[in-house]
């Protein structure tokens, strides 16, 4: 985030999505000459979270230097749609080539590669050759008025600064901080959703995957609605449908045994999450000077970053000792309380010039 506010953010990004491009010809190249040793893959998966770092600060502080301020909600609405797209194509894009991959090689001949191989080398190439796409459009885009080069601070000083920054307004740092909370009681979902589906439900492996994809679909359809209709009219409307929406999802799945209710819940949390945190992302953008914004970015993706893996963990251990139901019964009270504080305090308000509306 420090990086994305003391240089031009295009071209941070340029260079980060350049690193990409070669991480992932590096995985098509190993892979293909069999150099596919687990710790030389953990060391490239730990580079790809190190250019992910200075990535994502930098490319969610530049959608504001593209789009006007009226339609930054609906930019960043539509950044999700993508997002949650992406990652429902590419593993079914994924699962082709290797079905693929098995008939070219049972047809013609491995030639010392097996279908697995050959199917991951086409799927890191293709992946390589996505990333052409991006460095194409960036040397395209022209800016008026790109930010310029900060004086030179230290890395410490600034990042002390983003802290100080939402300490400075709170209204700001309580959104960080109902995000955090909302995520760590809502995506667990995501870890209990098998074991529901198995004990609560007592389906398969079928149910499962349609519980998944209408997740996704749910997702999806936030992100449109943010996309379609997202004003700084509704902001305030967005964030509180979004967390009742999370609540009442989480809620619905403890009450029902039935794979119609189930669905309809598990639409109505990737919904609801989708539909807050994207409103939620464009309100701190809006909000933020420019001088700030990478590092505010940058607490925003590690809130993100961080609500994950300890929701999960924190949700895996609780049902293993009480139970999915009774787990998801406090998930759903956690999300509660985060959708009251939002309908009970003031909402966060941008004018115009960007400064914090204390009246809104």
């Amino acid at each position: 985030g420090s990086l994305a506010d003391r240089y031009p953010r295009r071209r941070v990004v340029f260079w980060t999505q350049s690193a990409f491009l070669c991480h992932a010809l590096l995985l098509a190249a190993l892979t293909a000459c069999h150099w596919t040793w687990p710790a030389l893959i953990l060391l490239l998966m730990l580079l790809s979270g190190v250019i992910q770092a200075v990535d994502l600060p930098a490319r969610l502080a530049f959608v504001p230097e593209l789009v006007p301020r009226e339609d930054l909600i609906n930019a960043v609405g539509l950044n999700a749609l993508l997002f949650n797209s992406a990652r429902a194509i590419g593993p079914a894009l994924a699962a082709l080539i290797f079905l693929a991959a098995e008939q070219w090689v049972a047809r013609i001949g491995s030639w010392g590669w097996d279908a697995v191989q050959t199917a991951a080398v086409v799927c890191f190439t293709l992946n390589a050759v996505s990333f052409v796409a991006v460095l194409v459009a960036l040397q395209g885009i022209v800016i008026d008025g790109e930010q310029q080069r900060r004086p030179e601070a230290k890395q410490s000083q600034d990042l002390w600064q983003g802290m100080r920054y939402l300490q400075h307004h709170p209204r700001l740092g309580l959104l960080v901080f109902l995000t955090l909370l909302l995520c760590i009681f809502g995506w667990p979902l995501l870890t209990l959703l098998p074991a529901y589906t198995r004990y609560h439900l007592g389906r398969g492996e079928q149910t499962y995957s349609g519980l998944l994809a209408l997740l996704g679909t749910g997702a999806l359809s936030g992100a449109l609605t943010t996309a379609t209709f997202g004003t700084a009219a509704r902001r305030r409307f967005f964030l509180r449908g979004g967390a009742l929406a999370t609540t009442l999802g989480l809620a619905l799945l403890t009450q029902i045994s039935s794979f119609p209710g189930a669905v309809l819940a598990c639409a109505a949390v990737g919904f609801g999450l989708i539909l807050y945190l994207s409103t939620g992302q464009a309100t701190l953008q809006l909000a933020a000077p420019s001088e700030f914004r990478g590092r505010l970015m940058a607490l925003w993706a590690m809130t993100l970053s961080a609500s994950a893996p300890l929701g999960h963990l924190l949700a895996g251990q609780a049902a293993a000792i009480w139970g999915v139901t009774t787990v998801l019964s406090g998930l759903s009270c956690g999300c509660a309380l985060v959708t009251i504080v939002l309908w009970l305090l003031p909402p966060i308000g941008v004018r115009e010039d960007g400064e914090l509306d204390r009246k809104a």
